[in-house]
């Protein structure tokens, strides 16, 4: 009965900000987005990177982003890692590859770990 009510606070948190939650582990995304360079272009505070080539993967800017492209957080997080080029941040080149080759669990993964933040 606990599990179940913190999973509702969990839930209703998560509609109240408006940040849906990612199924993947937060952790091994880390280790994803580390082992596929994304810190070489992106700034990411909890990967400890400094990238400049794309935008700073912060929540606020993130959350903008996705309203611009109509998706909800964490899809637009899934698009812009599969389809980079589908939505451009505004002041940058579309030079992002896309990343399909990943398993659908490193991409659960490393979605989780960006949406966290």
């Amino acid at each position: 009965m606990i599990r179940l009510g913190l999973l509702a606070v969990v839930v209703m948190a998560s509609l109240a900000t408006g940040v849906a939650l990612a199924a993947g582990s937060p952790a091994a995304g880390k280790k994803v987005f580390q082992a596929n360079g994304c810190g070489s272009c992106h700034t990411f505070k909890p990967a400890g990177s400094k990238g400049t080539i794309g935008p700073a993967l912060t929540k606020a800017r993130l959350t903008a982003d996705a309203k611009r492209a109509k998706q909800s957080y964490t899809a637009f997080i899934r698009t812009s890692i599969v389809l980079p080029k589908k939505f451009v941040a505004r002041g940058y080149k579309p030079v992002m590859p896309g990343f399909s080759k990943l398993s659908r669990k490193q991409l659960d993964d490393l979605v989780a770990f960006v949406a966290r933040g």
